[in-house]
């Protein structure tokens, strides 16, 4: 009778523990269907899943990772921070075994759980082994697969430290009937996520399109608004203020050809634009640049271009990036100011061109009254000197920017030279200053700043700059002989290939050969010297010799010095010469000939070979 009644009570007793377990999982299904963030519904079915099983004392759920194709830790509980870095492949280790295969594992001996650890990389180790407090050493284990259907999604992995046998069949069978419920719970909690990922995507799309849609409009409104400025002819500079009233940082336009910047204001870049033109010349791009090769303060440079042709640059202080608002408002300005920029050079150009034609009608006149009448319109007075200078650029570039260096060099003369009583204007790459002066005087002081201003130029451009230059008593009606004189001059330097000055009475006995086509100077030269032009290194000696001795004026000392020879060895090298040139250089014409042909060398074709 008593064994009865003690069985009767066990009975009682089950049946409660089984009447919890099963209220126990009806509240964990509730529970874990309440939510549908993804890691709310982690934390509730880590802490349900201790609730039943009751001897476990730490666990962990892990998630399969399709890009790393790894098993991730999602949520743990009883581990420190070391378990979230525990990620183990497909078929690694117990938990790799319990996904790949889909059987729940219970191993309930210590050995056991270390034997079938044993393909464990030794990083997954030591973070398995660091996670535990106060190194607690694995008693028992229980692995269950989570899956939706037949897709495994997951695993959850209970450990007890306390004693052997810690978990059993019960604690396999509850959990097992526990997973299912979580595998549902865990799929629809990836479904919300991964819907309200898509829906935020969207909502963030949806806003990027507001905001595009936005800076279309504004970027319509500011073109519109620059374009209106442009069209009611209100000007550069108004154009400009306008663009620094809408933007959030300030902007200056630095032009080119005048140096100068609007609107004006002092800066350090102010003080380097010569050297700030010089980077932004060929850059179709903007960039951000630093002054004075100091970190700070540094500037936003935009260069303002019309095709191939450079015309300035805007400058915006700061080295952050310019708002969408700001690009948008330089974007949207550098072509309405380039349109302006090119509006007022054509004005330019237009009077430039109208004072070349005048100039040149002025010079065809020959009578005195009608030739000075003439001079008063161009703003010239009859002094006693007359001055002609032609500037001539000359580059390996189109004929646009040819005309805009051209402009910027007159730019640069303008601000040197005083314009009273004196015409300075550029056509077609061609500079052109007329001055009638007092005396010597101011006619030596304009030479100067010419050539220090082309000087200035060949130092800084690879735009060569060379100047042709006439003076002399100004006779009304004669202008055109002082101009001829500047081209002869100018014409000479061209030949030569030299960049610089030069003037027309610094030309000497070349003015007779300025106008033979070289193609006549260098059968002269053929006839000449072609005995000794035969590419033979004894005759290229000879030759040497030859033009050494003529430099010299034929002195025998000088030239036998100067070759590092004995003067007999030099006597019969001369000796020779004349025998193979049949010449006798002490006769006056033989002479004449073969210092003529030298100093033609010499003077036009320097550069060439001895192939002539």
């Amino acid at each position: 009778m008593e064994r009865k009644e003690a069985l009767l009570q066990q009975l009682s007793i089950e049946n409660q523990k089984a009447q919890y377990h099963v209220m126990n999982l009806m509240e964990s299904f509730r529970a874990m269907n309440s939510t549908l963030e993804l890691d709310e519904v982690l934390k509730k079915i880590m802490h349900f899943a201790l609730n039943i099983v009751e001897t476990a004392e730490a666990g962990y759920i892990q998630m399969y990772d399709e890009p790393s194709n790894k098993l991730i830790i999602k949520t743990y509980v009883g581990f420190n921070e070391n378990i979230s870095f525990f990620k183990v492949n497909i078929g690694e280790s117990i938990t790799g075994k319990v996904f790949r295969d889909g059987c729940i594992r219970l191993i309930t001996t210590r050995k056991e759980i270390y034997d079938s650890m044993g393909d464990l990389s030794k990083e997954n180790f030591d973070f398995i082994d660091k996670a535990h407090h106060d190194n607690q050493n694995i008693q028992s284990i229980l692995s269950v697969p989570v899956s939706f259907g037949t897709k495994r999604i997951g695993v959850m992995t209970f450990h007890c430290f306390d004693i052997e046998d810690g978990l059993n069949e019960t604690d396999l069978l509850l959990l097992q009937s526990f997973a299912s419920q979580a595998a549902i719970a865990l799929h629809n909690a990836q479904l919300h996520t991964e819907v309200q990922k898509s829906l935020d995507e969207v909502t963030h799309l949806s806003q990027r399109l507001k905001e595009t849609n936005a800076l279309l409009e504004k970027r319509t409104e500011i073109h519109n608004h620059l374009t209106e400025l442009s069209v009611q002819n209100k000007g550069l500079k108004a154009i400009i203020i306008e663009m620094n009233k809408l933007m959030e940082k300030k902007l200056v336009y630095a032009d080119y050809l005048e140096g100068k910047c609007y609107p004006q204001q002092r800066a350090p870049f102010t003080e380097n634009l010569v050297d700030l033109f010089l980077l932004s010349i060929n850059k179709t791009e903007p960039a951000y640049v630093s002054i004075n090769e100091t970190p700070q303060p540094v500037y936003y440079i935009y260069p303002i271009r019309s095709g191939s042709v450079f015309l300035g640059c805007l400058i915006i202080e700061g080295n952050t990036a310019l708002s969408a608002l700001d690009c948008i408002i330089v974007e949207q300005g550098a072509p309405i100011l380039s349109l302006e920029i090119m509006k007022l050079r054509s004005q330019t150009e237009i009077m430039y061109k109208k004072t070349y034609e005048t100039y040149q009608q002025f010079l065809k006149i020959k009578n005195p009254q009608q030739a000075e009448i003439a001079a008063k319109e161009l703003g010239i007075h009859n002094h006693y000197f007359l001055q002609t200078a032609l500037i001539e650029l000359d580059g390996n570039v189109d004929l646009r920017s040819l005309e805009n260096d051209a402009l910027l060099l007159l730019t640069h003369l303008k601000e040197k030279i005083t314009l009273e009583n004196s015409l300075l204007f550029s056509y077609n790459n061609k500079i052109t200053f007329f001055s009638s002066a007092r005396d010597a005087v101011d006619e030596t002081y304009i030479t100067k700043i010419i050539e220090s201003s082309i000087k200035w130029w060949n130092e800084r451009f690879t735009v060569v700059v060379r100047a042709g230059i006439s003076t002399g008593h100004y006779y009304p009606g004669q202008a055109e002989e002082n101009h001829l004189k500047a081209e002869k001059a100018l014409l000479h330097l061209k030949k030569q290939k030299k960049k610089g000055i030069l003037h027309y009475r610094d030309i000497g006995i070349s003015r007779l050969f300025l106008h033979h086509p070289p193609e006549e100077i260098n059968s002269f030269l053929r006839e000449t010297f072609s005995l000794l032009w035969t590419g033979q290194e004894k005759m290229d000696e000879l030759l040497h010799t030859l033009f050494t001795y003529i430099q010299n004026n034929r002195s025998m000392t000088s030239t036998s010095k100067e070759l590092h020879i004995h003067a007999n060895t030099l006597y019969h090298r001369i000796k020779k010469i004349e025998d193979i040139l049949d010449m006798d250089f002490s006769d006056h014409e033989d002479y004449l000939k073969v210092h003529l042909a030298v100093y033609l060398y010499k003077t036009f074709f320097g550069s060439l070979t001895k192939s002539i």
